[in-house]
């Protein structure tokens, strides 16, 4: 009994030094991560050109379910105004573990108990990219007085940055990469993971698969093509949406870094996740050169609102406990999210639209 209590103590003793090593290099305190492994290739379906995939209508898998529209989200209801929101995998949900807390349905909250009389539909896809999300977008039930919220589609980038000179309008991710999407981490790094020390032994003696290292940019990427592909296919959502009588804006990207990275950021980051500056650096910034080409070359000129839910999640005092990854909320961050949306919805005047 007396050698069980003294491993006991030395393993409280390893895990209080490590707690307090990840404090003094991260400037952090250690919270353990809880990351949703999705079973991707159940609810996700291939299917010929310009989708190439889809989300299955009607499949509920754990906690994952998809309504008959092929959506993550509620089935839509009729005799009220919906808000439709298309982002991609980080607004979809990727990775959370309980559905109850994703974004959608705490934003729909905020409506509810304010009166507004306006459905949430959340029309972001994995994986999509502007010509897919276009694709999809314009088959969707907009009616007359429904809002509708778009942004630059970050996944062209990151596409476009690994074809570089290859790269044309309109290519998908491989369904490789997609399907790469369902993985299983072994239970025993499951709950090495809940603790400091089990982390940084797993970090240190294993290697986790990378399932973008089949993807090695190549030389000759340019922005100037992909965000006039961007401006094609958004100013197509926007004819479509305006066709049917609804009203549109544009929200920012919300993710865990900013376009300038601060010194005192880089050892923040790299708790979220450790590969972070290759990301950053390489693609990622050309994120928000898209984003501010876009506002300045279609929604200014158009007239359309620019909600900018990023100067909520980065002024939080928790910003860099918001996330999974890298630009993927956790159960929090859907909170922050849904909250900076509403406010600036409400900022806006765009809840006021309409009937």
């Amino acid at each position: 009994m007396i050698y069980l209590l003294v491993i006991l103590f030395l393993i409280g003793a390893a895990e209080i030094s490590a707690r307090l090593l990840y404090s003094k290099k991260h400037g952090l305190k250690f919270i353990p991560k809880r990351i949703g492994e999705y079973p991707y290739n159940r609810f996700v379906e291939e299917c010929g050109p310009p989708l190439y995939w889809r989300l299955k209508p009607g499949q509920g898998e754990q906690e994952v379910h998809i309504n008959s529209l092929g959506l993550r989200s509620p089935e839509r209801r009729q005799g009220c105004r919906h808000l439709w929101v298309v982002g991609e995998s980080d607004l979809f949900g990727a990775k959370l573990i309980h559905e109850e807390k994703i974004w959608f349905k705490a934003l729909q909250g905020h409506l509810d108990r304010a009166g507004y009389d306006i459905q949430v539909m959340n029309a972001s896809v994995i994986g999509y990219n502007s010509h897919q999300a276009m694709a999809a977008v314009t088959q969707l039930p907009i009616e007359k007085d429904d809002l509708i919220l778009l942004r630059p589609n970050v996944n062209d980038i990151s596409i476009a940055y690994m074809h570089g000179s290859d790269w044309e309008p309109a290519t998908p991710w491989p369904m490789a990469f997609i399907h790469k999407l369902e993985r299983h981490k072994p239970w025993v790094f499951k709950l090495a993971d809940m603790s400091c020390l089990g982390m940084g032994l797993r970090r240190r003696f294993f290697k986790e698969s990378n399932i973008t290292s089949a993807f090695t940019p190549k030389p000759g990427f340019q922005l100037e093509p992909v965000v006039a592909h961007q401006k094609e296919c958004l100013g197509q959502m926007i004819e479509f949406a305006r066709s049917k009588g609804a009203t549109v804006g544009f929200f920012d990207l919300g993710f865990s870094y900013e376009p300038e990275i601060r010194p005192g950021d880089r050892a923040k980051l790299s708790s979220i996740q450790g590969n972070w500056e290759s990301l950053v650096s390489g693609w990622a910034h050309y994120q928000f050169q898209s984003m501010d080409a876009i506002v300045k070359q279609l929604a200014e000129p158009a007239g359309l609102p620019v909600l900018k839910v990023s100067s909520h999640i980065w002024q939080h005092p928790d910003r860099y406990h918001l996330f999974l990854d890298l630009v993927h909320f956790n159960e929090h961050g859907h909170a922050v999210f849904a909250q900076a949306l509403y406010d600036e919805l409400v900022a806006s005047r765009l809840l006021n639209k309409g009937n």
